[in-house]
């Protein structure tokens, strides 16, 4: 069951700015390791995780890319070591499926870990700079700005006259 809903888990969002939340529920016994996979995340997505645990745990998020590439030697969106309560937020480097690893290798009592996840698409998109045809004053009209500076010079002269 904790696989059909982790094969599920995250997401394929089409628009900028949707999001996707799941929280999962499970025991990693002492000396073992369970893995939370997280499938297509995209590039840019904000990945937000909060994990509540029965004790100390180590955790890692890492790219399946990654892991093919050297299981020994790879390298890590994030990890960290939990005791009681973690939370971070990052933003994911390369679309690829990702695991969230729940560490418990040294540990000597099984551990109830519950994590919530939440996923919000960024906008991958820069915003378009101003266009200068519509931000400038219609011709013959001074700007805000050059009203501002005529209206304080005419204050400062009519003080020193």
């Amino acid at each position: 069951m904790l696989r059909a809903l982790l094969a599920a888990l995250l997401f394929v969002v089409a628009a900028p700015g949707a999001a996707s939340d799941a929280a999962v529920g499970t025991e990693v016994p002492a000396g073992q390791s369970k893995s939370l996979r997280l499938r297509n995340l995209p590039q840019g997505a904000v990945l937000t995780v909060a994990i509540v645990t029965s004790g100390r745990l180590l955790v890692a998020l890492v790219g399946a890319k990654e892991l093919k590439r050297s299981r020994s030697k790879a390298k890590t969106v994030f990890r960290g070591a939990v005791d009681r309560k973690l939370a971070f937020r990052i933003t994911i480097p390369e679309a690829d499926d990702y695991y969230l690893v729940l560490n418990n290798r040294k540990g000597t009592e099984t551990l109830t870990v519950e994590a919530q996840i939440r996923a919000v698409r960024g906008t991958a998109r820069p915003k378009p700079a101003p266009d200068p045809e519509r931000t400038s004053p219609a011709p013959g009209k001074a700007s805000l700005q050059d009203r501002r500076i005529a209206w304080m010079r005419s204050i400062s002269t009519g003080l020193t006259t």
